[in-house]
């Protein structure tokens, strides 16, 4: 599994319109996930992880590792609908956040299917202010 850098989408000036940045997946190997790492550059807050899958007939499975330190929380799964178009995932950075800093999430579809040719992922990240 390769790990992705997911660019922040950062909002720099409130009332403006600013670009979002989707990076996309490139595991190409059936039922294999892929990390996707992001690194905040702020305080910590909230950051809203946005997902495209163009399928509407497979679920993914996601995963946010479990944070660091005392105020860190257990990891965070979930599973992204068999809905084509874009998903939102909002967590606070300090309790996700690991000891060097980064976030990471991770991307797993159904057997059989692939992320990048069942479901043409894209994943972006806006910390929130």
């Amino acid at each position: 599994m390769a790990n992705i850098a997911i660019v922040n989408s950062r909002i720099t000036t409130l009332g403006t319109n600013q670009a979002l940045t989707l990076t996309a997946a490139d595991e190409t190997t059936d039922a294999t996930a892929q990390k996707f790492v992001y690194t905040p550059t702020g305080k910590h807050n909230k950051c809203l992880f946005i997902v495209y899958q163009s399928s509407g007939s497979y679920t993914i499975g996601f995963t946010i590792t479990a944070g660091a330190g005392v105020f860190g929380a257990v990891a965070k799964t979930g599973t992204i609908a068999a809905v084509a178009g874009n998903k939102l995932i909002q967590i606070e950075t300090g309790k996700y956040m690991l000891a060097n800093g980064t976030i990471e999430i991770s991307f797993l579809p159904t057997t059989g299917r692939d992320l990048v040719n069942d479901h043409a992922l894209t994943v972006g990240v806006i910390e929130l202010q």
